[in-house]
């Protein structure tokens, strides 16, 4: 009984720090899936902003419409932006392997 009055961790029961565990391992998760669904809804906010733009804007920055397109049709909970980025890197990774000159 008087073990669990001691401040010598040594001498702590188990149960002393187990709440704290439990209430980061239970937070941590949480917070990292409410960081994702604000980055996504940042990332769909700038992606409708250059759903805006005409094509050839669209093409002076690298993308297609379609490609704008088809990144805001993912699910809600995806960043569409991490989606253009990918596919405009892919692109231009292709282009560079057949030797097309890129910008």
């Amino acid at each position: 009984m008087l073990d669990n009055l001691s401040h010598n961790p040594a001498v702590r029961t188990a149960g002393s720090g187990d709440f704290a565990a439990r209430a980061g391992a239970f937070l941590q998760p949480v917070a990292s899936s409410l960081l994702r669904i604000v980055r996504a809804i940042k990332g769909r906010r700038a992606a409708y902003r250059l759903a805006t733009l005409d094509d050839q804007m669209l093409q002076d920055i690298g993308l297609t419409r379609f490609e704008v397109e088809s990144a805001l049709a993912m699910p809600l909970t995806s960043d569409p932006n991490a989606e253009l980025v990918r596919r405009r890197a892919d692109r231009i990774a292709s282009q560079r392997r057949r030797g097309v000159r890129t910008r």
